[in-house]
């Protein structure tokens, strides 16, 4: 099948949700999940503290529930700084497949692929140590070109197009550094992302939406270009715009909360459920005007 791009609902979505997102309008104003609010009660922000553990927190940040994953980061830290310290990770552990290592990170943490995250998480220690100094600051600022700094952040394991994006939006976002050329930068898309440019009409393969043949996984680069590219045409920061689309996906669709999206009168199912809402709500009698007699609307 062939993906076809809408450039113009393209545009169209992205311009509702950049508007929404600065505005906070409804699922957009529950902003406490971004990773950009994720920092351990009494650090900094901004400090090395802060980066470290933004750093070794959204290279996990796949396989499972974000929220899931930043409270269990957060609860690690303040259990056990030093877990986030490049030094004492490779003092006090023999390599990546430490068993103590593995247990506590990774099972700590309740990633999907354990093994796998504790190589990364020592073969990140000992890149950023030898690299950068043990502070992911100096990462963040080795370069003011976006996407330099873009691949650089992948070059470390557990940083793909997802992951990679997040840390970049973040760190941006934050303050860490800024940065030029962020618009020529393909905006991180996961499979909700994927699935909402489907629904609300921006790509499409010509099989139905929610069909089992449908690839949203198949088509990500494809749907990373038209996002940016929209984005770009509309005159509108790719950052806020996949902010939006994060927490929409994470927290609109997951629970069909379409009602406080600001895409459902774009997207399928968002109509759908609107409509069956809209019809299963009991219609209130007119007022009569009359207040009942055991009301009043003086005080006291």
């Amino acid at each position: 099948m062939t993906l076809t791009v809408n450039s113009e609902r393209a545009q169209q979505i992205v311009l509702r949700l950049y508007d929404a997102f600065s505005s906070r309008l409804g699922l957009l104003n529950e902003i406490e999940d971004l990773v950009e609010n994720q920092i351990p009660p009494d650090v900094p922000p901004l400090s090395r503290d802060h980066s470290l553990f933004l750093f070794f927190t959204v290279a996990n940040d796949h396989g499972m529930k974000s929220s899931r994953l930043y409270a269990a980061a957060k609860q690690l830290f303040q259990k056990c700084r030093d877990l986030f310290e490049p030094r004492r990770i490779l003092a006090d552990f023999s390599s990546g497949d430490d068993p103590a290592l593995i247990e506590a990170t990774a099972r700590t943490l309740g990633v999907r692929y354990p093994r796998e995250a504790a190589r990364s998480w020592y073969a990140n220690s000992l890149r950023l140590l030898e690299s950068f100094d043990g502070d992911p600051r100096r990462l963040f600022q080795s370069s003011s070109d976006a996407r330099a700094l873009l691949k650089e952040i992948r070059s470390f394991r557990g940083y793909g197009p997802k992951t990679g994006g997040m840390l970049l939006r973040a760190i941006v976002g934050l303050g860490f550094v800024t940065l030029d050329r962020i618009e020529d930068v393909l905006p991180p898309v996961d499979v909700h992302d994927s699935r909402i440019s489907f629904l609300t009409g921006i790509v499409s393969d010509g099989a139905a939406c929610e069909a089992p043949s449908a690839h949203y996984y198949k088509y990500t680069v494809q749907i990373q270009t038209a996002l940016k590219d929209a984005c770009n045409s509309s005159q509108v920061a790719w950052c806020d715009v996949d902010r939006a689309l994060w927490l929409i996906g994470s927290r609109g669709c997951v629970g069909r909360r379409c009602h406080l999206c600001p895409l459902s009168d774009l997207c399928t199912v968002g109509r759908e459920v609107i409509a069956v809402r809209t019809s299963s709500t009991p219609k209130r009698k007119p007022s009569s005007g009359v207040l009942p007699f055991n009301c009043s609307t003086q005080g006291p």
